[in-house]
């Protein structure tokens, strides 16, 4: 196969994972041989293990959709999530992810990507959004919170001023019964007296 047909095909996937090439070129025996090849030419960069992009597709592709492929299972969460939704504000440098498999990190020319473990039961709440043929998976603004505080539970403490120094946007809008659900999956004293905390600081300053 030339490259030319095989990156007129891929520009609609500019990021792929070996077993995904296996995939769509089933006809081609040696497709991963050829991928070697072409890397090594720089026309494909391999930013993981069996996890690429397209060179000439570089600028149009976002960490995000590099995330949930570094390290499968996994979602965006917890620092970059709740800055998606705009209830902290500081950007995080890094793409925080959770994980039923062990905590992990990875740097690539993309940004840095860290991968935090949780139980195989709270492995839920998330949504895959699409942006083109390109996917990426990430919690829902209270699935983030409340892996947020049952991953930093031990840093974090039930203070008013704790959350005014985070600058925790005081007019978001969590959903309460969505919260209590959690509350009772998560069968977590602490991190539930934090997220009580929390929304009573979110009703007290407004």
């Amino acid at each position: 196969m030339k490259f030319f047909d095989f990156e007129q095909k891929m520009k609609k996937y500019p990021v792929f994972t070996s077993q995904e090439l296996k995939t769509i070129f089933y006809d081609e025996e040696n497709i991963l041989v050829q991928v070697a090849f072409w890397q090594k030419k720089g026309y494909i960069k391999n930013v993981k293990k069996g996890v690429y992009v397209l060179t000439s597709e570089i600028d149009n592709v976002e960490g995000v959709f590099l995330a949930g492929k570094i390290y499968t299972p996994s979602y965006l969460s917890l620092e970059f999530a709740l800055n998606y939704y705009g209830i902290i504000p500081d950007i995080p440098s890094v793409y925080t992810s959770v994980t039923t498999r062990k905590t992990e990190k990875y740097k690539n020319e993309f940004g840095n990507f860290t991968y935090q473990k949780i139980r195989n039961e709270l492995f839920i709440g998330y949504e895959s959004i699409s942006k083109g043929n390109l996917t990426y998976n990430i919690a829902s603004a209270e699935k983030a919170l409340m892996d947020y505080l049952y991953l930093n539970k031990n840093k974090f403490v039930v203070d008013f001023n704790f959350w005014k120094e985070l600058r925790i946007d005081e007019d978001f809008s969590f959903d309460k019964k969505t919260i209590e659900q959690y509350k009772e999956l998560f069968q977590d004293k602490k991190v539930n007296n934090l997220v009580d905390n929390l929304l009573e600081y979110q009703k007290d300053v407004r």
